[in-house]
């Protein structure tokens, strides 16, 4: 008799799905920039398109804060967070990201330059 149990079929399922998020997967990242580039422009609504471009730089910078080991500002997460809201119209998310945007680089401006002093 084997040590694990048997899976069932739903978990299988469950576990089969989560595989279109990794590289190479149908929802997995795209790691060609123009391939990325090309799936954004081909966004009809330029309002949402405007949206995922302010998003994909949000991304990115987060993915710069985490190679260097520094938290996401709690304020910004919660901004961010907040986007989830319903009620909000695409434009007023892109104003909201974009301003999480520029509160992120602000952080990382301020970062650095206290980083810089310490090494005089």
């Amino acid at each position: 008799m084997s040590k694990h149990p048997k899976r069932d079929s739903k978990h299988s399922r469950v576990g089969a799905g989560l595989g279109k998020f990794e590289p190479g997967g149908q929802s997995g990242p795209i790691e060609d920039p123009t391939e990325y580039e090309a799936l954004i422009q081909g966004v009809a609504d330029p309002e949402q398109r405007e949206f995922l471009e302010e998003a994909s730089r949000f991304a990115t910078t987060w993915q710069y804060l985490s190679s260097a080991n520094m938290q996401l500002p709690q304020e910004v997460a919660a901004e961010v967070a907040n986007l989830k809201d319903q009620s909000l119209s695409v434009r007023e998310r892109t104003t909201r990201m974009r301003d999480a945007n520029q509160r992120l680089m602000e952080f990382i401006d301020k970062h650095d330059r206290k980083d810089a002093s310490v090494r005089q």
